[in-house]
């Protein structure tokens, strides 16, 4: 991993804040050794690029990591994004989402914040909020000034330690959810940190909304942004929706009150969706993702898609087929719900694991098969 510049990938004077002794500065411009003037606006993007590249020289088998927070357009080619020094505050809290949204539309995908902010001293419930976003969010870090208050999810005390702790336990196990998303993002441009409008453009009701967001298609998380609050309205566009804490299902189109306290965020499932995930992990490599369990969440006609993306996590080789990528669909019929799982496409082998496969409701129950050749077209009964 790389950070550019001074820390962020522009050129920074703390005495002279107006730029202008930097305007002389001469680079080489493809030879053409222009100054400053010119090259202020692509500079980050430049520089993102030459520790890209130098990067990819160097290790040829291992895919670049760089974080920048200044950019150009087309730095979502180069590096990842965060949003630079925010304060600890629940006003730089809240603006994380539409900034995160923001720049998924401007087509960089890969963002996130200082979770808990970068300067300033908060508490923890602030933190324990940030985590409700951040955890989703395809960068997800806590990030501290060096001359700042302590900000470690065990400074303020075991009840929000564990809180934390709970959510990044979530953030591994929806990894497979969340690495699908951004492998669509590489291939499409479409952002998986998303605003409501982006998948339901044809609802009004979406264009003003930024206190909510979605990760995909799938997962709609409305989290809380203010001091002391326990409880609050999230709107939810047509289709049928499930509280993923406890599968009660909703008809959309409408807004709710739900209850939030502090040790939970509101957060939905699309009804027609398919999220995979994995066991807990303290970190990613620790062990075999095994099983990958796919939770279905039929729609208000029985039916369900989803899909699987995967390779070696490192190395360059998905370029040239060494990827897998494994699509399910379920519908329900008069013996209980059909799980169709189609051949993977691409090359690339994990070893053997199970897949298994469980449908979601709100009557307390729920429908479980597990399989362990995944290599092959199958189709299984779930009663």
């Amino acid at each position: 991993m790389r950070h550019v510049g001074d820390g962020g990938g522009e050129p920074a004077d703390f005495v002279d804040q107006t730029g202008k002794n930097q305007l002389d500065v001469v680079s080489y411009d493809e030879g053409e050794k222009t100054t400053h003037a010119k090259n202020r606006n692509v500079f980050a993007l430049l520089m993102a690029r030459a520790t890209y590249e130098g990067l990819e020289r160097l290790q040829p088998d291992r895919r670049p990591y760089v974080i920048t927070r200044a950019a150009y357009a087309g730095v979502q080619r180069f590096s990842t994004m965060w949003t630079g020094d925010t304060n600890s505050t629940w006003d730089a809290l809240s603006l994380n989402i539409p900034m995160f949204t923001s720049l998924g539309l401007s087509g960089e995908p890969f963002v996130g914040s200082d979770i808990g902010g970068f300067i300033g001293r908060g508490n923890g419930e602030l933190l324990v909020r940030s985590y409700q976003i951040g955890f989703l969010a395809p960068f997800c870090r806590n990030h501290k000034q060096i001359d700042g208050y302590d900000q470690e999810p065990w400074r303020f005390g075991k009840y929000y330690e564990d809180i934390i702790r709970r959510y990044l336990n979530l953030r591994y196990q929806l990894l497979p959810f969340l690495y699908t998303a951004l492998e669509e993002a590489h291939r499409t441009g479409v952002a998986p940190f998303r605003p409501l409008l982006l998948n339901y453009q044809d609802d009004p009701n979406t264009y003003n909304l930024d206190d909510q967001f979605m990760v995909g298609e799938d997962l709609l998380l409305a989290p809380i942004l203010k001091p002391d609050v326990t409880r609050r309205l999230v709107y939810l566009p047509a289709g049928t929706w499930y509280d993923y804490w406890t599968n009660k299902q909703y008809s959309g189109g409408t807004m709710i009150n739900v209850e939030a306290p502090l040790d939970v965020v509101p957060m939905f499932v699309r009804g027609g969706a398919i999220i995979p995930s994995g066991p807990p992990l303290k970190y990613v490599g620790e062990k075999p993702v095994d099983p990958i369990t796919f939770m279905i969440y039929p729609d208000d006609r029985g039916l369900a898609r989803g899909s699987l993306y995967e390779d070696d996590g490192l190395s360059p080789a998905y370029k040239s087929g060494a990827f897998r990528r494994t699509a399910l669909s379920v519908r329900r019929g008069p013996g209980g719900f059909m799980v169709s799982v189609a051949a993977p496409e691409g090359g690339y082998n994990p070893g053997p694991r199970k897949f298994s496969f469980v449908v979601k409701s709100d009557k307390g129950t729920s429908r479980a098969v597990t399989i362990a050749d995944d290599s092959k077209a199958r189709q299984l009964q779930l009663r």
